[in-house]
């Protein structure tokens, strides 16, 4: 079942905050540049943090989001992480940074660079310790962290011991994407005796376009979207663009995600962290759908944050008055304080 805590109020399972880092003398951390073999023609580069004074570390795996993620995005954590004696590794997207290749960003692209990079770290014996993986990920991230963990590792290879999914999807294939989407469709404006055949729409579409139907068959589809969207009021050329998105292989891979699949086959601890102002993954479709999924983990706690948006920026008021999140992707000091904590004691690390 859930673990108890995730109906605790969020400061009993913060806690009291551990001393800040301003407040500590350390030694500076010993950073190593990496080139990580993937798909033929692809080096990824990232960069491996090692904690000062701590032989055969555990470390975490850093993923990013959708999009030309580079590595290093989360500074605030990694050094919270290096100062408890946790190491870090972050990596430029295929295409993006020092990483060779082409930048797409279909989700089995991503999980197959990811893979290269687990597989990489488990060969570093001399520098972590391979039996003390986790796995850290934010929205596409967060979808990959948990398929990773439950792909079998090569014989004698330890499995991932710790996963942490942030402002993930999950559910059944495609599910989430549709209702998402009619949210976002609802939000703009659109009236709700139009909505039900955009949807319908979509959905044909994409089991068309990601399930290998005839090009013929896909491509009446394709013109049945449009005209759904021209029936609700959209132009023509506006239902073309929404066509062409959802085409797009970055797009039409998140509907072919089946989180909840994995989250139900998941044995390791598991931590799905979700924001309140999320206005890219709907917390309130996806977080019931991970409480449902995680129901038969012992080891699952499923947390909504307050005041925080997708990335989990905190919300500040600025110097002119105003409300906005701003700051590092997961920089706000309660999530950081929570993400510490729960990895701290799953990876067997003495709290200072």
């Amino acid at each position: 079942m859930i673990d108890a805590r995730r109906l605790l109020p969020l400061a009993l399972l913060v806690g009291s905050p551990f001393v800040p880092l301003s407040a500590q003398t350390l030694p500076p951390t010993r950073t190593e540049a990496v080139k990580i073999a993937s798909d033929p023609g692809v080096t990824l580069a990232g960069e491996l943090q090692l904690p000062p004074g701590v032989k055969r570390a555990p470390v975490v795996l850093l993923l990013g989001g959708g999009g030309p993620s580079p590595h290093g995005i989360y500074p605030l954590l990694e050094k919270r992480l290096l100062a408890r004696g946790i190491a870090t590794l972050s990596f430029d997207k295929r295409g993006v940074g020092a990483s060779s290749g082409t930048f797409l960003d279909a989700m089995d692209v991503a999980q197959r660079d990811a893979a290269a990079v687990l597989a990489y770290l488990r060969t570093r014996g001399d520098a972590i310790d391979p039996a003390r993986i986790a796995v850290l990920g934010i929205s596409q991230g967060g979808v990959i962290g948990p398929a990773l963990a439950v792909d079998k590792p090569p014989v004698a290879a330890p499995p991932i011991v710790a996963v942490v999914m942030m402002a993930a999807p999950a559910g059944e294939r495609g599910v989430l994407f549709l209702e998402s989407m009619r949210e976002q469709l609802a939000l703009s404006g659109m009236k709700a005796e139009a909505l039900s055949p955009v949807i319908d729409a979509t959905r044909r579409y994409l089991d068309g376009l990601t399930g290998g139907a005839a090009a013929g068959l896909v491509a009446g589809d394709r013109a049945a979207v449009v005209d759904a969207f021209v029936a609700a009021g959209w132009t023509r050329m506006q239902g073309e663009g929404a066509a062409k998105t959802l085409s797009d292989p970055a797009t039409s891979s998140l509907y072919t995600v089946g989180a909840g699949d994995v989250l139900r086959r998941i044995a390791a601890p598991v931590l799905a962290v979700y924001a309140a102002g999320d206005h890219v993954v709907s917390t309130r479709l996806a977080m019931p759908a991970a409480l449902t999924a995680l129901e038969g983990n012992p080891d699952a706690t499923v947390v909504r944050m307050p005041k925080v948006e997708h990335a989990f920026k905190p919300l500040v008021t600025t110097e002119t008055g105003a409300r906005e999140y701003r700051g590092w992707p997961l920089s706000d000091p309660d999530t950081i304080d929570l993400v510490e904590r729960w990895l701290t004691a799953r990876l067997g690390v003495g709290k200072s």
